[in-house]
């Protein structure tokens, strides 16, 4: 036999398997994505929902054209006395946060709802990247609306996500400085929380690995500290509440951990949601 030949043949051979493997890593990685993000669309209709205070704030980020919605206090374009930033769950909507938000009685407190890339009406499709671009720029999208210098908001800053959501005010956080941080039903770390679910190996092919242990010990080097409170329902068998426990064990400085015993993953808002009114209204007694 033709050495040659036969090492010819060897080397189109392991060609092929290589460019296999590449494909089927690449497949695989597609499928991780799918399993974080599962973005939702807005009925036609969806604009009954918003209230007279309830304004939509069109910009462009790096995914495309995107939508933000912010709910203003007192119905009226004041600046707030506290600026909320919520972010939602890998399966959640921007609006699904105006149930709490009604039941707010603080009149001073404004709400920006994030909506990430892919999600509602947004273009593009969701990143970590893309939506730490989205977040940012719905912030200065909000400054540009009020006519006030994003500076002039900063100070004013708080956050409340769930689930995934919880990564993003953390990572928010980073950039723009917070007073309060409300976080329900977060994981340690996404590698972590995959693997939980699909092993180790799988784990790491996710594209993105929030890392809130990672965040938070950043932010502990912050002066003055946020302060964080981590709501996780002891029932919830999607992100185990050893997670949310184990962020304020390793933080106990300036975060607080409440469990909520009957309480699981998607109606942590609703267990806790008197608790977390009260963190809210706690600003309305301090003015």
């Amino acid at each position: 036999m033709d050495r040659r030949w036969f090492g010819t043949k060897l080397f189109r051979g392991g060609l092929v398997l290589l460019a296999g493997a590449i494909a089927f890593a690449v497949m695989l990685s597609f499928m991780a994505h799918d399993l974080i993000y599962h973005p939702r669309d807005y009925p036609a209709n969806y604009r009954h929902l918003l209230g007279a205070g309830t304004m939509e704030l069109e910009f462009k980020s790096e995914a495309g054209r995107q939508t933000a919605f912010y709910v203003s206090p007192r119905g009226t374009q004041d600046l707030p006395d506290h600026l909320w930033v919520a972010f939602c769950g890998n399966g959640s909507l921007a609006l699904d946060w105006l149930p709490l938000v009604t039941r707010d009685t603080n009149q001073g407190d404004g709400f920006l709802l994030v909506e990430y890339p892919g999600y509602g009406k947004n273009e593009g499709r969701p990143s970590m990247t893309h939506n730490r671009a989205a977040a940012d720029d719905a912030l200065a999208a909000l400054a540009l609306k009020l006519g006030v210098p994003e500076a002039n908001l900063e100070p004013r800053l708080n956050a409340i996500d769930h689930s995934l959501g919880a990564a993003a005010p953390l990572d928010f956080a980073r950039r723009h400085p917070m007073q309060k941080i409300i976080l329900l039903s977060p994981f340690t770390t996404l590698h972590d929380e995959a693997a939980a679910f699909s092993g180790a190996t799988f784990a790491r092919l996710f594209p993105d690995n929030y890392d809130n242990r990672a965040a938070l010990l950043e932010l502990s080097r912050k002066n003055p500290l946020p302060r964080v409170t981590v709501f996780h329902g002891l029932q919830d068998s999607m992100i185990s509440a050893k997670m949310g426990k184990e962020l304020a064990r390793l933080f106990p400085k300036f975060v607080s951990f409440r469990p909520i015993p009957n309480a699981g993953h998607d109606d942590i808002g609703i267990a806790a949601g008197d608790e977390i009114l009260a963190i809210l209204r706690a600003d309305e007694k301090a003015n």
